[in-house]
């Protein structure tokens, strides 16, 4: 177990103060940063929030893999139409048998949240029997600028 250095953690708060602009309250800045902080002195190879400290504004990392099987991309965009969420970019791959999907999506004009959002991909990928994940730009943003 890492443990970070006051330097480290205020390299992190700064990152978060940067990337969260505007929106940038003391309380959406320490949650962050305790979450990242505490994820890295535990040694995770990645970095997520728990869904009810996540923002319902900005935009959401989904990521989806898996093996491929007509409908996995139809399946997930056809559940953040129903919930009225914005796609701004989509990459989807197939190596062999395959598929990996990452999508952005713009969460801050749907009147759904977060949380109806993870669990709503979440159940539509196990129905599909493929993984898949949501992160909020802001934790995501944050690690990867650190």
């Amino acid at each position: 177990m890492k443990k970070l250095t006051p330097q480290e953690i205020e390299k992190i708060t700064q990152a978060a103060m940067k990337e969260l602009g505007p929106s940038a309250t003391p309380e959406k800045i320490h949650q962050i940063v305790a979450d990242v902080v505490s994820e890295l002195e535990r040694g995770a190879p990645s970095i997520t929030l728990s869904p009810e400290k996540i923002s319902s504004e900005g935009k959401v990392i989904v990521t989806a893999f898996g093996k491929n099987q007509p409908g996995i991309l139809f399946q997930i965009t056809k559940a953040l139409f129903e919930l009225n969420f914005d796609i701004q970019d989509v990459s989807q791959k197939i190596v062999q048998d395959f598929f990996t999907l990452i999508i952005i999506v713009d969460i801050s004009k749907s009147a759904g949240d977060f949380n109806q959002l993870k669990t709503r991909l979440t159940q539509t990928g196990e129905q599909l029997g493929v993984r898949v994940f949501v992160q909020h730009e802001d934790i995501f943003k944050s690690m990867y600028r650190v």
